[in-house]
């Protein structure tokens, strides 16, 4: 019947695909806002997701459910009834991974701006900090009299950021959530605009359930660091520059050294702090400003500053352009596959969505 939610199969989600069910779930959300434990995981899909692409779906999810809205059959309107406020609510904590495009897409496409953000895929690196491996416990380099080197030269604090799925593998060994990001993967490969496909199928639904409600999951996972005395002050600092990573730039390069698979660099601060260093010198790759210390004296010299994160895209580019130089020259048929999800982890480290 028009107006109401159309629930899925197991009652988990619920999809919002016209006005009256839109004001139903919204009255919803703020009614839980008014609970105690009222935090929220944010979520949106679409095609080449940017403020360029398409976005189709909207996920909010409590931890009983998620609410998925058709930003594709309602419109512009699905933001004026209420939904807008909650995503720019400061004071109610949203869960997102990786919010960089999602908040790009929102406010170039729809003028909304996404705050009150903690972005796991930034918890996720101050947790493997918290607890390193013996490869990402690598010292850091000293000159041989014991004192540091220049800024540019701590190339061991250039670190990789995971993808959703790895994080589901790595941390919580969830067969169901894996399960439902695959099958939309799958899908994907036989058509990559299967985000404005009407009606949304049943695999996608559970692929947006997942991406929700497993976000509560990785949170509960790995919140104990947080409980140290600057712990989520400095992960809010962190989301609050990666909300604005893309949504502040004029324009976009969309090349390799605006999305990749490293995090940017000064996004997160240092433990016992909450601010950075005076930035005043441009990458002339990122366009990102720096401080003078993070380029070495022959860059410098030379006007060609590449920040440490961008000398390891341009040291890969060069792996890369050589292989398939050589492929070329053995007549080799091998090709390189560029994953149709776009996901900036998977260019470069293989599709794990």
């Amino acid at each position: 019947m028009a107006g109401q939610i159309e629930y899925s199969d197991d009652s988990n989600s619920k999809l919002i695909d016209n006005e009256l069910a839109l004001n139903v779930a919204i009255s919803e959300l703020n009614q839980y806002k008014q609970t105690s434990n009222n935090l929220l995981a944010v979520d949106c899909e679409g095609v080449s997701l940017s403020r360029k692409g398409e976005l189709t779906i909207l996920s909010i999810a409590t931890r009983e459910k998620a609410y998925l809205f058709d930003v594709l059959k309602i419109g512009k309107a699905i933001f004026s009834g209420g939904l807008q406020e909650i995503l720019e609510d400061s004071t109610q904590e949203k869960l997102t991974f990786d919010c960089r495009q999602d908040s790009d897409a929102l406010w170039h496409q729809f003028n909304v701006k996404l705050a009150g953000v903690l972005d796991l895929q930034l918890l996720e690196i101050m947790y493997r900090r918290e607890n390193p491996t013996s490869e990402s416990a690598k010292p850091s380099p000293k000159t041989k009299f014991g004192r540091y080197k220049r800024r540019s030269q701590f190339t061991d604090k250039v670190e990789k950021i995971y993808g959703y799925r790895r994080c589901l593998e790595l941390y919580l060994e969830d067969d169901k959530l894996i399960e439902a990001k695959d099958s939309g993967g799958k899908l994907f490969k036989i058509n990559n605009k299967a985000w404005k496909v009407r009606p949304l199928s049943e695999t996608l639904i559970q692929y947006c359930v997942a991406d929700t409600m497993g976000m509560f999951k990785l949170y509960d996972k790995m919140k104990d660091i947080l409980s140290s005395v600057d712990g989520k002050t400095r992960l809010k600092i962190a989301s609050e520059k990666y909300v604005e990573f893309y949504r502040q730039k004029e324009e976009r390069s969309y090349d390799g050294y605006e999305t990749n698979a490293f995090l940017p660099l000064d996004i997160i601060p240092e433990k016992g702090s909450t601010s950075f260093p005076l930035s005043n010198t441009s990458c002339t790759r990122c366009k990102r400003q720096f401080p003078r210390e993070e380029f070495s004296v022959t860059q410098l010299n030379k006007g060609e500053q590449k920040c440490r994160v961008c000398k390891e895209i341009k040291r890969l580019d060069d792996v890369q352009r050589n292989r398939e130089d050589n492929w070329a020259r053995c007549d080799d048929e091998e090709y390189i596959d560029f994953p149709e999800c776009g996901n900036d982890y998977c260019f470069t480290w293989g599709c794990s969505c």
